[in-house]
This record gives C-alpha cells, sequence and structure tokens, in this order.
C-alpha cells in the first residue's frame, strides 16, 4: 500500500476529527482548572465559615473544607469528562471499576479515611492539643482526612495514618488544661525527713506557673527504697509550661536539699578483691 496515497486520503479526516475535538478539548481544560480553582476557594471558604460556628474548632472546620476539595475535584474531573461527551454511564463504570480497584489496593488508605471521619467528629484531640500517639508525642499541628501531623520538642514533624491513631492508645495531655505533676527526690535514712519535705516544697514556692487549685503543692514520704527515703512533690500546673517545670524543680529541689543539708544518696560500687590463685 502507498503510504502517501494513504496520507492523503486519511490526513483530511485526522484534521477535520482534530478541528471538532479541539474546541471540546480547549473547554474540558478550561472546566478543569477554572473548576480547580474555584473547588480549592469554597474549600477555604468552608472552612472559614465553619470556624464561626458554635462548638466548632479548627480541626473539625479543616476536615469539612477537605472532604468539599475532595467531592468538588471529582465533580470537576466528571464534568471535563462530559464536555468530551464520554458517556456518563461509561464515567460511572469506570469510577465504580477505579473504587473496587482502588479498594483493594489501597485498604489501609481507606481505613485511614475511615478513621479519619470518626476522629474529626468524636474528637480525641484536636489542632493545638499536645498527645501521645502510640507512643509517639508531640503538639498536632493538622488533622487531615487521611492523617495527623505531629511536631515534636525537638522540632520534628511526625505524619501518623489516621488508622494507627484511631486504634492505639491516645493521651491526650492538653484535655482538661491543666495537669499533674508528680516528682519523686531520694533522701539519706539519717536525714530529718521534716525538715526534707520542707526543703522540697520549698522549691515551689514564688513560681506563678504553680496553681493552688485544685489543691496546693504539697511533699510526702512515698516510698522506703534500699539506700534512700523516697519524697514525692506533687504541684498542678497548665499543661504548657508542664515540661519547663519539671526541668526548673529538679535544679531547685537540689539546691534546697543542699542548703539544708540534707543529703542525696548515690550508688556505691563495692569492688571485692580476688584472691590470687
Amino acid at each position: 500500500m502507498d503510504f502517501n496515497k494513504l496520507l492523503d486520503e486519511k490526513l483530511p479526516e485526522v484534521i477535520s476529527w482534530g478541528q471538532s475535538l479541539a474546541p471540546k478539548l480547549i473547554l474540558a481544560v478550561l472546566i478543569f482548572f477554572i473548576g480547580r480553582m474555584i473547588v480549592r476557594k469554597l474549600s477555604g471558604a468552608t472552612v472559614k465559615a465553619s470556624q464561626k460556628l458554635p462548638n466548632m474548632d479548627v480541626t473539625l472546620a479543616k476536615f469539612l473544607g477537605s472532604i468539599v476539595l475532595f467531592a468538588g475535584l471529582a465533580l470537576v474531573i466528571v464534568a471535563s469528562l462530559s464536555t468530551l461527551n464520554v458517556p456518563l454511564g461509561f464515567i460511572a463504570t469506570i469510577i465504580g471499576a477505579m473504587v473496587v480497584a482502588l479498594g483493594f489496593a489501597l485498604q489501609d488508605s481507606l481505613g485511614d479515611l475511615a478513621s479519619g471521619v470518626m476522629l474529626a467528629f468524636f474528637r480525641p484531640y484536636k489542632v493545638g492539643d499536645e498527645v501521645e500517639i502510640n507512643g509517639e508525642r508531640g503538639k498536632v499541628t493538622d488533622l487531615s482526612i487521611f492523617t495527623t501531623k505531629l511536631n515534636t520538642v525537638d522540632n520534628i514533624e511526625l505524619i501518623i495514618g489516621n488508622g494507627d491513631a484511631f486504634s492505639n492508645k491516645i493521651m491526650n495531655y492538653s484535655g482538661f488544661g491543666d495537669l499533674r505533676l508528680d516528682m519523686d527526690f531520694g533522701v539519706s535514712y539519717d536525714a530529718d525527713l521534716d525538715k526534707a519535705i520542707e526543703a522540697i516544697k520549698s522549691a515551689a514556692d514564688g513560681d506563678d506557673r504553680i496553681k493552688t487549685t485544685p489543691e496546693s503543692p504539697w511533699a510526702k514520704v512515698t516510698g522506703l527504697g534500699d539506700s534512700a527515703v523516697t519524697i514525692q512533690l506533687r504541684l498542678w500546673c497548665n499543661s504548657g509550661d508542664y515540661r519547663a517545670i519539671k526541668m526548673d524543680i529538679s535544679q531547685r529541689v537540689k539546691n534546697a536539699l543542699d542548703k539544708a543539708g540534707i543529703e542525696i544518696p548515690y550508688e556505691h560500687c563495692m569492688i571485692i578483691p580476688m584472691k590470687a590463685k
């Protein structure tokens, strides 16, 4: 077959097909990009409007914005394909097949999605809370439909799948606003315990971060160890001050015990000489 002859016969048909398709293709592209821009603006507007509702926090507002974004993008894609005269029934069949295939391939991701919905509505934590999820501790910076992002104290970003978060133990240190700090200190058996207790309690004096409700700071003997008497200092503080107070108190207690002449025992290593053979 003469290639040039075939090209002469088919080229007008190809050009005619391209001319008829080009406007539809351009329109489909315009619908997609303009629609995506509109959907993103709607998603942002949903977040802002949701935050104005009573009992609505930023966590749930962002989650609703994510749902609007994903649902809107799906509609934009369908509208773009419809412009190319792709039958809606065919689109629905393709989408159904993709959902089934992705359901098997992305079971964990779908589990994260379902868990994200549960986390958003039951809200065991919200953006800004300090939490411990499956042994990882940090401040929640984002809760999306698939993942939870934490920022640790050493400024490391942790990304945890919502499935792992929802199915494991969650400790929310910001849940009630205040935390109780318990710190144990050992003193010598020869020490004056009343004097040691007063010295340890004095470490909490004058610190405005330490609260007097639900109870004032106290110190009591809580244990008798092998080489030390354990005195526990208990106080209440705001969850945001917990770590800083814990570090400050340790040094203050050491200084107070030294000033009071209270010995802090430490382990001694006993060396047993071996007899020469």
